[in-house]
């Protein structure tokens, strides 16, 4: 189980470090090479389950790990649904699924997930592959996803992980300053979940620390012995 996916970890990339399958660039004026890539989609990959396992890791003391994906938009759709590839799906708002994201179709007797293609419109939505069909009567699309900031914070882990495996093979320093500054907005953003700034939707506690407070004397959590973001990187 990973919670982000090599799309997530594509968008926070500089532009020169490249996820694909092509080993040899264009050789350019000055020595130079261009369009090489610097890491496979599986390697990238097992950058992102390592950054799942520390995410956990952080997070066992006040949620129930590994955490779960939540349904955090349905809606009716508003025209019968074919299966096949790149199938459009009308809905009153497309505003909330987004390219590249997971959605969930469902109807009274099955139900399938499949991958958002592209919102070409307002009200349409395109679905990569269907292997079912719907009926306006009584189909439903919403989106799956993990709560927020969970997929940014795994992908941040992620390209700090990747970025130091570069950096330490061309340059003197064993870590990169943008490989620490990743891993530094990752954690501030863990120190929010536990200290309930930020709170993870539809998720199962462990803690205390959301406990009604009249059942207790206190609240208590492991994390309050830790002085917050103490393990930042300078």
């Amino acid at each position: 189980m990973a919670y982000a996916t090599v799309n997530d970890l594509s968008r926070l990339l500089p532009e020169k470090i490249k996820i694909g399958d092509q080993n040899i660039g264009t050789p350019v004026p000055g020595n130079s090479v261009t369009g090489r890539s610097n890491i496979s989609p599986a390697e990238a990959e097992y950058y992102i389950e390592y950054a799942t396992q520390h995410v956990d890791s952080k997070l066992r003391n006040m949620y129930v790990t590994p955490l779960r994906r939540i349904k955090e938009y349905e809606t009716d759709i508003m025209a019968d649904i074919h299966h096949g590839t790149q199938v459009t799906v009308t809905v009153r708002d497309s505003g909330a699924f987004i390219r590249g994201n997971m959605v969930r179709l469902q109807a009274p007797s099955y139900m399938e997930t499949a991958t958002v293609f592209d919102v070409p419109t307002l009200t349409t939505v395109r679905l990569v592959s269907v292997q079912y069909d719907y009926s306006v009567l009584d189909g439903l699309i919403s989106t799956v996803k993990y709560p927020d900031p969970i997929p940014t914070i795994t992908a941040r882990f992620a390209l700090s992980f990747i970025i130091d495996r570069l950096w330490v093979s061309e340059q003197s320093p064993d870590i990169s300053s943008y490989g620490a500054t990743q891993r530094n907005l990752a954690i501030n953003n863990i120190d929010d979940i536990l200290t309930g700034t930020i709170v993870l939707m539809g998720q199962d506690y462990t803690g205390r620390r959301f406990v009604r407070g009249q059942l207790m004397d206190a609240y208590g959590s492991p994390y309050e012995k830790i002085q917050k973001g103490e393990d930042k990187e300078s």
